[in-house]
């Protein structure tokens, strides 16, 4: 059905794909709506941890025919309502990559949390998949550099942080950072201070110290 309201609205939505917010857009309402209003035509947007597309499907219309995104996503139940809202939507410039981002390339073993948002990075995980650096997809990829990077991967923030430092540190795209725990604030903080990023808190009221929404631009 169509979405109802919000950047989402008139899209077709698969409902049960995610939760009722989704299609009523109310979900995630106001960072969308601030990540959205960021995008310019032809802007290419890397989207990490993209979950059944509520970004991703937002951000291809955003940008328009001369934009791409590229929407990173391993675990199989949520690429299946991927792909199925691109292909719904009939978008041309939305492409899924169906790996982890990580700290290495090669495999990582992964676990399903609450919700099939929720599914995350564990030594302990039964779930194999593949994973890539940021800097290695890049370099075999052919997409053009970022301009904007949506991160929000439970807990390994830092490692993708850390496997895509010449990415970043060369083009400094934009980068909408969600955090997982108190570890995660510090390690980032560090990194993307030391690259010269400035932090600021997405959640209204929140202080960037204490936020688990960043915005960080260079």
């Amino acid at each position: 059905m169509p979405v109802l309201t919000g950047p989402m609205a008139g899209l077709r939505w698969v409902v049960g794909s995610a939760p009722h917010g989704a299609w009523l857009g109310t979900l995630e309402r106001s960072k969308l709506t601030h990540f959205v209003q960021s995008l310019e035509a032809r802007s290419i947007v890397w989207d990490l941890g993209a979950n059944v597309g509520l970004y991703a499907v937002a951000s291809a219309r955003a940008v328009g025919s001369e934009g791409h995104v590229y929407a990173f996503e391993p675990y199989e139940r949520n690429l299946g309502y991927l792909e199925r809202h691109r292909d719904l939507n009939r978008i041309q410039n939305l492409t899924v990559v169906p790996r982890a981002v990580h700290d290495r390339v090669g495999t990582a073993r992964m676990v399903c949390g609450e919700s099939p948002s929720e599914f995350h990075m564990s030594s302990e995980g039964s779930i194999e998949v593949e994973a890539v650096t940021l800097d290695s997809w890049y370099e075999r990829s052919g997409s053009r550099s970022p301009d904007v990077l949506k991160i929000d991967v439970e807990g390994a923030e830092d490692a993708v942080l850390r496997g895509g430092a010449n990415v970043l540190t060369r083009f400094r795209p934009v980068i909408y950072l969600s955090l997982h725990g108190e570890r995660q604030r510090q390690e980032c903080r560090a990194l993307l201070s030391a690259w010269g990023y400035e932090l600021t808190s997405l959640e209204k009221g929140v202080e960037t110290e204490r936020s688990s929404e960043w915005l960080a631009r260079p």
